[in-house]
């Protein structure tokens, strides 16, 4: 078949990938109607790149969801549903992505690919927009 319905984001797999990060997105408490279509399926094509089984790509969703979910809430919001703990863990991840900004031999890492994406998207805290811009993040100062 040369256009696959899954291409489209009409195949079982994404649908079971966009309700997996739904049914996440949700239980952090994020709004799930401002976040469009095309943020699920660049996430669940992301979440495919790095698995071939469904544990794998299953793993990678989650954690997809948990940090892109972080970047939404922001930190501050975040920490009732991540807690203290988990919190810190999100803001160390934050802060190796800023840092790696500076590097420039270093290959873009998939944190990177999704902050990229929620700015791009408008969906980014703005607190996380305060600390990382697109500008920052692609190497284009503007000043």
């Amino acid at each position: 078949m040369v256009l696959s319905l899954d291409f489209l984001g009409f195949g079982s797999k994404s649908k079971w990938a966009f309700r997996v990060l739904d049914r996440e997105w949700a239980a952090f408490g994020i709004d799930i109607r401002r976040v469009d279509g095309g943020v699920r399926q660049i996430l669940y094509q992301w979440a495919h790149e790095f698995g071939d089984s469904k544990d794998e790509i299953d793993h990678c969703l989650l954690d997809l969801a948990a940090w892109s979910g972080f970047l939404m809430l922001g930190p501050e919001i975040a920490v009732r549903p991540f807690g203290t703990d988990g919190t810190s863990k999100m803001k160390k991840r934050l802060n190796a992505v800023v840092n790696a900004v500076t590097e420039p031999e270093a290959e873009e890492s998939l944190d990177a690919k999704v902050i990229k994406l929620l700015l791009a998207a408008k969906l980014a805290d703005s607190g996380i927009e305060a600390l990382v811009t697109l500008d920052r993040l692609t190497g284009c100062d503007s000043g």
